[in-house]
């Protein structure tokens, strides 16, 4: 899933002829016709930056996105700046073997014991460009949320209060499909004496 899908569903779903008649989505590869087409066309990149709020808003409140990565701590830190990822919240750290250990969150560092570490750790996704593909592979969370997520975030920039209610509700009822989670409900046997 690119942002280029997304933003293209957003189009549509918006009735935007300007944007979809751009060719623009027809582009397989970043070249001077696409840059000169977001550059000049401010709807276009007012579609694109609605689509990097949404997944900021999905990844922070509704799936988190997750991370691991190996770290080494020194005098009892780990620096955030050594994090590949922007930090949302640290979920766990282990041990080279395995093990679970003690951490604290301090304002600019993790305080653990000197050694190396496995940390896995939710992050918000880094705003991304028209051909760059989404952090959520593997999630539930399909285009069709984003792109209601981003037509009503459009709709609310541009002033467009109805419609903006109205694309919110519909990302909102995406939302909570995408979130459910998946249990089989299992009835007791019937007796018939």
């Amino acid at each position: 899933m690119k942002i280029r899908d997304i933003a293209e569903l957003a189009a549509v779903l918006l009735q935007r002829h300007d944007i979809i008649n751009t060719n623009i989505f027809m582009q397989t590869e970043e070249n001077a016709l696409v840059k000169s087409e977001i550059e000049s066309n401010r709807d276009l990149r007012l579609l694109i930056r609605c689509v990097n709020l949404v997944a900021k808003e999905i990844a922070c409140d509704y799936i988190p996105l997750l991370h691991t990565q190996k770290m080494t701590a020194t005098d009892g830190k780990i620096p955030y700046t050594q994090f590949e990822k922007i930090l949302l919240e640290i979920k766990s750290v282990k041990d080279e073997d395995g093990n679970a250990v003690r951490y604290f969150t301090l304002p600019e560092c993790v305080a653990v014991e000197d050694g190396n570490y496995e940390v896995s750790y939710a992050f918000i996704p880094r705003d991304k460009e028209f051909f760059d593909d989404m952090d959520f592979a593997g999630t539930k969370a399909s285009d069709r949320v984003f792109a209601y997520g981003a037509a009503a975030e459009f709709c609310l920039i541009s002033g467009m209060y109805d419609d903006a209610l109205m694309w919110e509700r519909r990302y909102k009822d995406a939302l909570l499909v995408a979130t459910r989670k998946n249990t089989e409900v299992i009835m007791p046997r019937r007796r018939w004496w």
